[in-house]
């Protein structure tokens, strides 16, 4: 069975899916050329075309490779620490890298990059560097202390845009157009404080929009967010900021 596929093959996949729509939509031109730009026109139409095609591609790959193919079409929303580092690894790494993929993919487009190139092994390398380099943090904020959710989701926030940053990128020219280091540092801190809510609340999430709230209560706060990245401490000055914002959050 195809579905039997390891993890690792199937992401590998559906990443290099990615790769090819993402060079179709950075071709097209959604402008009407001039008549003297025939070739041009043809080849956005057949960009607009492919994309399409790629499109219902990875649709029908992730219908056959997923291990949970109706949980694609729901909406994805953070979970707590607890679901995305239990005791069985592989089950926390592949829950917390399909959510992670779609929470990035989601919030770089409500941050002005709708073409973002994502991996889902960027976040298979981070679920990874957290446990080996976080792991007695992440067993601490299994008590449910503030404090030690807040430093775990730090560290989180940071490892996140590190390793988006650093990921090798197998495309030409690329590394130019990834979404600027304000917007990564923006997603990828929601992300975490998200995590962290639900961590703190200590339950799955209904029909709370976490990653949302985070993301308009750290732009609400713009100035102290800015500090907070910028300070030279880094992940206490995130910790103590995140401390600060997720009792008064959903």
């Amino acid at each position: 069975m195809i579905r039997d596929f390891s993890n690792e093959i199937v992401v590998s996949l559906k990443d290099r899916l990615r790769d090819v729509r993402h060079l179709i939509r950075a071709s097209r031109k959604d402008s009407e050329p001039a008549t003297q730009d025939l070739p041009d026109m043809l080849l956005g139409k057949a960009a607009r075309v492919m994309d399409k095609a790629l499109t219902a591609a990875e649709t029908i790959s992730i219908s056959l490779v997923s291990q949970d193919p109706a949980a694609h079409s729901t909406t994805i929303e953070a979970c707590s620490l607890d679901i995305y580092f239990p005791a069985d690894t592989a089950k926390g790494e592949a829950r917390f890298r399909r959510d992670v993929y779609y929470l990035t993919k989601r919030l770089l487009s409500v941050l002005g990059s709708r073409n973002a190139l994502i991996h889902e092994s960027t976040f298979t390398s981070v679920h990874t560097a957290m446990i080996r380099r976080h792991g007695v943090l992440l067993y601490e904020a299994r008590d449910g202390d503030l404090r030690h959710i807040s430093d775990a989701c730090a560290r989180l926030a940071i490892e996140l845009q590190s390793q988006y940053q650093s990921a090798h990128i197998p495309l030409p020219g690329y590394t130019e157009h990834r979404p600027e280091l304000k917007s990564q540092h923006l997603c990828f801190s929601s992300i975490a404080l998200a995590i962290g809510l639900a961590t703190y609340a200590d339950h799955e999430p209904g029909g709370e929009r976490l990653v949302d709230s985070a993301l308009l209560a750290l732009q609400a706060r713009q100035e102290k967010f800015d500090a907070a990245i910028e300070a030279t401490d880094r992940a206490k000055a995130l910790a103590a900021l995140f401390a600060f914002l997720i009792p008064h959050l959903p």
